[in-house]
């Protein structure tokens, strides 16, 4: 089985092999708890951020630790449904926790019954066949979906909390690993506003058009109108 400990610290599983395609598998790992001057040491070059700095600004930014992600008992989907509840009674942090618990427990469910190790073996394969990344996602689709609507969910509560550029990097994960529809939609949509909000105009309009452009596909007519009128009042 593989170690926790190996995988690293941004929770992202990178399959590597030489001239193939790397795919990058991002899933709600928690991190390493143990010392690592690595991470606190600032770099050479002056004003630069070390590691945990930038950490502390990503979607995994309340990641349990390692230590603490072990010690998580209680199944993944009881977890995520406290974590919902949370959520829809304005408890913004308290799910937040949640959610990254209900993680930590998704993490040592697929160690525990090797859909980690079956992961790295499909991405290994994959990128042997030459096949990209389309796939791999389809072979892996229950735990990366899970991951997804993990990582929405946690955007969507810091976007609540007023922590945008922690909900933005969110986003990019749900769309990067691939939500399944609508919630692609709904996830351009919520990151346009975080945008918007930040003062990013550019990034806020691309992300409306595409809400609308998919709202129109899925024939989601409510939806398209409010993002045409987020399109709309964005560009004034």
């Amino acid at each position: 089985m593989p170690n926790p400990t190996k995988l690293t610290m941004l929770a992202i599983v990178l399959l590597a092999c030489h001239g193939c395609l790397v795919i990058p598998v991002p899933v709600p790992i928690p991190i390493s708890s143990e010392a690592n001057p690595s991470l606190d040491s600032p770099h050479p070059e002056q004003g630069s951020e070390t590691l945990q700095e930038k950490f502390k600004k990503t979607c995994h930014a309340d990641a349990l630790t390692e230590s603490e992600g072990r010690k998580i008992t209680e199944d993944s989907d009881s977890l995520e449904s406290t974590a919902d509840k949370l959520a829809a009674t304005g408890k913004h942090n308290e799910a937040i926790r949640k959610y990254n618990e209900a993680g930590a427990a998704m993490l040592n469910e697929a160690l525990a019954d090797g859909r980690m190790e079956d992961m790295e073996f499909s991405a290994i394969w994959h990128n042997w066949r030459g096949e990209g990344a389309e796939g791999f996602r389809e072979e892996n689709r229950p735990l990366l979906q899970k991951s997804a609507e993990s990582s929405f969910k946690i955007g969507t509560n810091y976007a609540k909390l007023g922590k945008l550029e922690l909900a933005v990097d969110c986003f990019n994960q749900t769309l990067k690993i691939g939500i399944l529809p609508p919630n692609d939609a709904i996830a351009h949509l919520n990151r346009g506003d975080a945008y918007e909000r930040l003062g990013n105009k550019e990034k806020a309009k691309a992300d409306f058009q595409q809400a609308v452009n998919l709202f129109k596909k899925y024939k989601l007519t409510s939806y398209q109108k409010d993002s045409e009128n987020r399109l709309r009042s964005g560009s004034n």
